[in-house]
């Protein structure tokens, strides 16, 4: 086989929904070797050790040698350990032991991953934010297999908890395999035409599988069009993919867009899987996926025989929608088991390379930190002595407000405060005798999205710039500042007498990162090993927000908004109410609405409860019983005119309920009953030499009748057949007589 098919096969068997079998991957698939046993002791790190016999060489599992294992210098939550694997290698399980013979052992923890060693990523256990279970004892050993897996060359273990008679210790183990791959990286401005052989595609299914890392939030991955303005789009909207599907229908007004994923610029590999079987569309983002199907008959298999990927080429830049080429690295791009980014590199001439492409991925890494709590903080040195106050940084968050950012000039003289407060900036210049001043920029900053920040005093002039946006107050300033000995960002230590320090709102709860502080740009790692300013509750080289909305808990519609710790639901307009929308506001039948004394008239039922079925808006007549009338459009005499006997002339009914609804109303019921009539003049039902009917309905589930109001099915009668009084006994339908008259 091919090395790199394979690789395309492999991702596709790591990615697909559906199983796929041994033979179709080439062999049993198996991923579990030790890994870190094998490993050099230079491939172990850590942030500190409490001798040279407890550090973090003898941490492999298993070993006695030393003290037995790492333990750190002092046994806090800033301590990890780090194994380099020594290239990018496919992780399946990990495993953790104590200090050998020792009262030192960890009791749980996280496990977070990067492929160069900066902007980690927490690795999280089935959605949830908790740690890894560790250790009840130094030498037993708990294995945790990884589901999924994930493909790094960096771990780290970051102890949350150990046993409180002793301190951290661990020994570890990694289990994995060799991960191959083949990159491309796309500078904003380039793509990649591919051109595939018509007679190799398959008719009924195509398959595209890759991954991606990005830092920009916006970009087209992936576009092909076909004929009538038909095509699919897939394209990075502010950190969530969008898939595009337009079948060239023009009733429809827009293209269906099917959305995944949420914060996808993290500079963190994400995969895609698109599957494409006729009128169907299976659409996965790392683990979530979206089941469509096209309305009507349009099929997405029968398109050009061009798709280009990072970008839609200028000669077709006719789409309807702002577009932006993507920025940033693409892995074992795969379209229906062909590696592109194998047939780019060989220069094949079914890959047409656009612009600058380069087959690595040296994408530059930012190195954010995380906010944990309220109480966190972070103080900097400021630029003392200087006449002017000079900030600057990105932040993401979903709180609605916080302290961002505060310092006190030079002798006392006055002091500013930026802080987040409804979505919006807000920066307040206080100065002795002087009233408090402030200015607002910005709106909905709380959306999970990067923003920039840029804060500057001199002279008499305070500014504060918010994704370009400038606001500023002139001739703000009063008399002589100088920037102050400390900046205290996302919060502010306990004994702080800093004045705004003082200020009501809770501390900043989300990332940091491209710290500038006096045009001087922060280092994070240095912060980290304790040789700048200091810190509270965070967390560096890494963002650690996370999407609580996706995969959304809110039913029925309900919208669902979130802050750093929880998420709520709101279900305005939904017709349900509860926490995520789950209990219907309205009765669930009729015979509901009679029990609580209503009479007659039209009212909302919701027959499914609290099921997927939204309510339906229907007549309750109020008798004895209680009977439900669903409205239609035509319960008035419609004229069917024939079509010159060629034909037939169709007259549809459409219902204020869906087909779901309407069977979730019959199934609730006790009986069931409709009524439908045909009046005539000299208009037959069936014709008169053998009967073969000549008019007739369809039912809910596509049936064909031939029966009216009053008989029964198959009986190939009237009523009045039925009754034996037709006009003519010759008919056993009046309509039959073939009258001119009603």
């Amino acid at each position: 086989m091919d090395p790199a098919a394979g690789a395309c096969l492999r991702m596709l068997f790591l990615l697909s929904a559906q199983p796929w079998s041994t033979l179709a991957a080439g062999n049993t698939y198996s991923c579990d070797a030790p890994l870190a046993s094998a490993l050099p002791r230079a491939s172990f790190s850590s942030s500190s050790e409490l001798s040279s016999s407890h550090g973090p060489g003898f941490a492999s599992l298993n070993r006695r040698d030393g003290a037995g294992g790492w333990s750190p210098l002092v046994s806090n939550k800033y301590q990890w350990l780090q194994i380099d694997l020594g290239e990018r290698m496919e992780v399946t399980a990990v495993a953790t032991q104590g200090g050998y013979g020792s009262s030192d052992w960890v009791t749980s923890y996280l496990l977070m991953f990067s492929d160069g060693g900066r902007n980690w990523k927490q690795y999280r256990r089935e959605e949830s934010i908790w740690g890894f279970p560790g250790n009840t004892n130094a030498d037993s050993v708990v294995h945790y297999k990884l589901q999924p897996p994930f493909e790094a060359r960096f771990l780290r273990f970051l102890p949350l908890t150990w046993n409180p008679k002793g301190r951290i210790g661990m020994r570890i183990e990694v289990y994995g395999c060799a991960y191959r791959s083949e990159m491309v990286h796309f500078d904003g401005k380039s793509s990649l035409l591919y051109t595939f052989n018509q007679k190799s595609m398959n008719p009924t299914k195509e398959v595209i599988s890759l991954k991606f890392k990005t830092r920009e939030n916006n970009g087209i991955l992936l576009h092909r069009e076909g004929p009538n303005g038909k095509h699919i789009t897939l394209e990075l909207v502010k950190g969530k993919l969008i898939l595009f599907l337009n079948s060239g229908d023009a009733n429809l007004p827009s293209p269906d867009a099917l959305m995944l994923g949420s914060l996808l610029d993290d500079q963190h590999w994400h995969s895609v899987l698109i599957e494409l079987l006729d009128t169907d569309v299976n659409f996965t983002v790392d683990t979530h996926t979206h089941h469509f199907r096209a309305k009507g008959e349009s099929s997405y298999v029968d398109l050009d025989y061009k798709i280009s990927f990072g970008g839609i080429p200028r000669h077709r830049k006719s789409v309807a929608f702002p577009h932006k080429n993507f920025h940033g690295c693409f892995e074992n791009l795969c379209y229906n088991g062909v590696d592109i980014i194998d047939l780019s590199k060989k220069h094949k001439p079914q890959v047409l390379i656009m612009g600058n492409v380069s087959f690595s991925c040296s994408h530059p890494q930012t190195v954010p930190m995380t906010f944990l709590s309220s109480r966190s903080y972070l103080a900097l040195p400021g630029t003392s002595g200087e006449d002017r106050v000079s900030a600057i940084f990105q932040f993401r968050t979903w709180n609605r407000a916080g302290l961002l950012l505060t310092s006190q000039f030079q002798h006392r003289s006055g002091a500013f405060i930026l802080v987040l407060n409804d979505g919006k900036l807000k920066l307040s210049l206080s100065q002795p005798g002087h009233p408090v001043r402030d200015v607002t920029a910005g709106a909905g900053l709380n959306d999970g999205q990067w923003h920039s920040v840029s804060l500057s005093a001199k002279g008499s002039h305070l500014s504060v710039m918010v994704d370009g946006e400038a606001a500023s107050m002139a001739h703000s300033l009063r008399g002589q500042i100088d920037s102050g000995d400390t900046y205290y960002l996302g919060g502010c230590p306990d004994n702080s007498s800093d004045p705004g320090c003082a200020s009501p709102l809770n501390g900043f709860q989300g990332c940091l990162r491209l710290i500038s502080i006096g045009d001087k740009a922060v280092d994070p790692i240095s912060i980290q090993q304790g040789a700048l300013g200091s810190y509270r509750d965070l967390q560096i080289d890494t963002c650690g927000l996370t999407d609580r909305c996706l995969p959304s808990y809110c039913e029925h519609g309900g919208e669902c908004s979130q802050s750093w710790d929880t998420f709520s639901c709101n279900c305005a307009h939904t017709g349900y109410t509860g926490a995520t929308c789950h209990s219907s506001v309205y009765e669930q039948s009729c015979e509901a609405h009679r029990h609580r004394g209503n009479s007659s008239g039209l009212y909302y039922i919701d027959s499914d409860g609290s099921g997927p079925l939204g309510p339906s808006l229907v007549y309750c007549n109020m008798t004895d019983t209680a009977w439900t009338s669903v409205q239609h459009n035509g319960s008035h005499l419609v004229s069917v005119k024939s079509s010159n006997g060629e034909s037939p002339q169709p007259v549809f009914f459409k219902y204020t309920a869906s087909m779901d609804q309407l069977q979730a109303i019959i199934d609730y019921v006790d009986h069931c009953q409709q009524k439908l009539t045909f009046h005539c003049k000299k208009s037959r039902l069936s014709t008169p030499h053998d009967g073969t009917p000549v008019s007739w309905w369809v039912g809910r589930t596509n049936e064909t009748h031939t029966y009216w109001g009053g008989s029964l099915p198959d009986a190939q009668k009237c009523t009045c057949g039925l009754e034996g009084n037709c006009i003519d006994s010759q008919y056993y339908c009046n309509c039959d007589a073939d009258r001119n008259e009603w």
